[in-house]
Formats: C-alpha cells, sequence, structure tokens
C-alpha cells in the first residue's frame, strides 16, 4: 500500500513537471492580451464611480459619472465631495483639459502634469484618462506561471511599440481560463516599478466579465491605496456628441 502511495505521487509529480511546459507552450501571449481586451474593452462606455482615497492619515471619497468613446475622447464629472462637486475632466485627441467650480476656469493639463497625482489618489490623471487596447499598443510575451488570488495565471511581459507610451513594460497576471486580468505591475523607462493594480470582484455585464473593483497603490508613496469601485457600468452606449466639446466645461 505505502508502495502504491509513492508510486502514484511520483506519477502526480511527472505528471506536473510534463504538463506545465506543455502548456507554456500553447500560451500566444498576444492573442491572449487580445482575448482581455475584448473582455474589457468597447467602443464606448458610461461608468458611475467612486474613488476611494486612502493616504494613510484619511480616507476620502470621490463620486464621478465618466463617458469614454474610442481611445480619444472622454469627461468625467465630479458629484462628490462638496469641494470637488462640479468639478470636470475632458479628453479630446490627447489633450486633458480640467474645469474647477472653486476658480470657474479651465486648464490645459499636459507633459509632465499628466503623471501627477489626480486629487490626491494613486492615480495619476494619465491613469485616469486611460482607455486603450493593450494589445494595440505593446508586444506581449509569456514568463512563467504564478497562483495569484488562488487562480492560476499566465505572466505576460508587456513592451510598448511607441516610445512615446507612458509606461514603457508591464506585467500582467492572466486567467487563461476566462481572460481575465488579476494584478498588473506598470514600470518606468528605467525598469522602476511605479503603479500596482489588483483587479477584483469580476461580474458578467452582458457577455462580458469585468472587475467592479481596482486597487490602485502608487509605489513611490508609502501606506497609500486607491480603490476604484464601479456602481454602474454600460457598454456601447449613445453618448452625446455635447459631451466631448470643451463647451461642457462651463459652469
Amino acid at each position: 500500500m505505502h508502495f502504491m502511495r509513492n508510486k502514484i505521487a511520483s506519477a502526480l509529480v511527472c505528471l506536473f513537471i510534463f504538463v506545465t511546459p506543455c502548456y507554456a507552450e500553447e500560451i500566444d501571449a498576444q492573442k491572449l492580451l487580445e482575448q482581455v481586451d475584448d473582455n474589457l474593452w468597447a467602443n464606448t462606455k458610461f461608468i458611475t464611480g467612486r474613488l476611494i482615497i486612502d493616504n494613510g492619515r484619511k480616507v476620502r471619497t470621490l463620486v464621478q459619472d465618466s463617458w469614454m468613446e474610442g481611445v480619444d475622447r472622454s469627461y468625467s464629472h465630479y458629484k462628490a465631495p462638496s469641494r470637488e462637486k462640479g468639478t470636470k475632466m475632458l479628453k479630446i485627441a490627447g489633450k486633458l483639459w480640467m474645469y474647477t467650480p472653486r476658480t470657474d476656469r479651465k486648464i490645459l493639463i499636459a507633459g509632465h502634469l499628466l503623471r501627477q497625482s489626480m486629487m490626491g489618489s494613486d492615480l495619476s490623471y494619465e491613469d485616469m484618462m486611460e482607455d486603450h487596447k493593450l494589445s494595440h499598443s505593446y508586444s506581449a510575451t509569456f514568463e512563467s506561471f504564478e497562483e495569484f488570488a488562488g487562480i492560476g495565471c499566465a505572466i505576460l511581459h508587456l513592451v510598448a511599440r511607441d516610445k512615446e507610451t507612458t509606461y514603457q513594460t508591464r506585467k500582467v497576471w492572466v486567467s487563461p481560463k476566462n481572460q481575465t486580468v488579476l494584478k498588473e505591475e506598470r514600470f518606468a523607462k528605467s525598469g522602476k516599478l511605479l503603479k500596482r493594480i489588483v483587479f477584483k470582484d469580476y461580474e458578467k455585464i452582458g457577455s462580458r466579465l469585468f472587475p467592479r473593483t481596482m486597487v490602485f497603490r502608487d509605489m513611490l508613496k508609502e501606506n497609500t491605496k486607491t480603490t476604484y469601485k464601479f456602481d454602474v457600468i454600460e457598454f456601447d452606449v449613445e453618448i452625446p456628441q455635447k459631451y466631448f466639446s470643451q463647451g461642457i466645461l462651463k459652469r
């Protein structure tokens, strides 16, 4: 009996050794990244969400509505708290405009300012307004398998196709089973880790599996995190064109 148990255990070890590399060879990293994009991306989106900002001393919550069209156009309107209520952000063709009711003026956020913290959160302005297909911007290669949050993931290494891309490299932990991202790390050109994002609470929305929660950590800060909660999300919605005009920024 003892001999049989050892034999079975040895067989399982051998099976693991030989099956895992075979499975690795079956991973087409670029195709898997395209499947992830198909799951997450849509031509248009409407989102009502909460940014829960924890700076290690206090927690505050921003509530916003956002409309996104393609990769070049997005508009966000902040509804709470009172200090930020009425703040608007508009992205058109790579330019980001911001309106604040306290100053009653709009400003262009460009250059290095795009990489600054947005309203004290762990997201930069670029992070907040980003909505593009990773498979179009990056070339993917398979690195290894790793378990994350109890789920077997393929780790993909992404290299930007364009030198102007904010994050030149990324690592994503993807479940090959359902083409969902569980974790992502974003790096500077120097290779320094800048951001870590965990994707949670996946839910079936139409034909997609979409995360209801994303937890961002700015790795250049200590003891901070920003949790982005999606309370409402709709895909392929009709968006009035006035939402992508600078006229929308007026009081």
